[in-house]
């Protein structure tokens, strides 16, 4: 978690969270970013985290189902969304 904020890696919310995606980490390469946005998975996106484990993190995102590496997760900032 940053220290300054409350963005965490998608891969560290329990299952049955509703997150905001907010920024990737800066560690994230141009081919992650990409593959990520491609995905649906950009700033702004609201997910719900189905499962996440040591394997990979299986999600909801605009209405489909989604499972993508735990490297992957961890480069992906969120933080919790309250309605």
């Amino acid at each position: 978690m940053c220290s300054l904020c409350s963005h965490r890696p998608l891969s560290d919310f329990p299952s049955g969270s509703r997150v905001r995606i907010e920024r990737f980490c800066d560690c994230a390469g141009g081919n992650c970013r990409c593959r990520l946005c491609a995905l649906g998975l950009t700033p702004g996106t609201l997910v719900t985290v189905d499962s996440a484990g040591p394997g990979g993190c299986r999600l909801k995102v605009r209405g489909a189902d989604l499972v993508i590496g735990r490297g992957m997760a961890e480069k992906v900032l969120a933080v919790p969304f309250a309605q």
